[in-house]
């Protein structure tokens, strides 16, 4: 091949790379980008659902005398680690006898959780206490079926006396679940606990179910007659701020 024709040809692959030579492949096919993936949803701060203290005083009729503290916030380390499995019978019973435990949790995605505490009423009497916790999972699916099978729960618990044995030497105690009752989103019981033969004021007991949020109440109050519908009337308070925002 002569110098003139291999400089033509030389010319004609440029052009060609260039302008795109006619017999070249053209990709034409869309980009595909990939997007980042979606970041998971923060966590929803949970003390302000919690009662004021007004709330309660209202709602208990214990008037202006009232001690609510701080809540505590975190993740699931801030549960209840008072009662382990081994050691409570019928283990299934724990979730209606002791408040957010957290081998009743420890199975379900825990995001977040708040819990506070208050004392309330005159000074001429025992005072009214109360125990409040949320508990948010991680979509409202997840929340759904915690609260499904803890209400199965507490209606096989109906009825039944709880047995808790000390890890170590010491008095157990006795845990007896009645009136357990239910309704479109929260389920109560009232609890007598009994330590060492000397029982303790009954408490009541509520646990509601609201978005993604398990909302849990516990009241002692030793003014007579024991009425769990206290508890239902503070969690409903709880459900009701956090559906607001739903």
């Amino acid at each position: 091949m002569s110098k003139r024709a291999v400089a033509a040809l030389a010319l004609g692959c440029v052009g060609s790379v260039l302008s795109g030579c006619a017999g070249a492949p053209v990709d034409d096919r869309p980009v595909v980008r990939i997007a980042e993936a979606a970041q998971p949803l923060r966590a929803v701060p949970l003390g302000p659902f919690l009662p004021t203290a007004q709330e309660l005083s209202t709602i208990l009729a214990t008037g202006p005398n009232g001690l609510l503290a701080p809540p505590v916030e975190g993740d699931a380390d801030v549960l209840l680690r008072s009662v382990a499995d081994a050691h409570v019978a019928p283990a299934e019973c724990v979730s209606a006898a002791y408040r957010m435990q957290e081998i009743v949790y420890d199975t379900s995605p825990v995001r977040s959780v708040a819990s506070s505490t208050w004392a309330g009423g005159g000074f001429e009497a025992p005072p009214v206490t109360g125990f409040f916790g949320v508990v948010q999972m991680a979509d409202p699916v997840a929340a759904q079926e915690f609260f499904a099978k803890l209400t199965g729960q507490w209606q096989r618990c109906n009825g039944q006396t709880v047995a808790m044995r000390p890890a170590v030497s010491g008095a157990g105690e006795i845990s007896r679940i009645t009136g357990v009752s239910f309704d479109a989103r929260v389920v109560s019981a009232s609890v007598l606990h009994t330590s060492g033969g000397t029982g303790s004021p009954t408490g009541i007991r509520a646990v509601g179910l609201a978005d993604d949020c398990i909302v849990e109440v516990e009241l002692v109050d030793p003014r007579a007659p024991v009425d769990a519908r206290q508890a239902v009337a503070v969690a409903d308070v709880i459900l009701d701020k956090i559906a607001a925002v739903s």
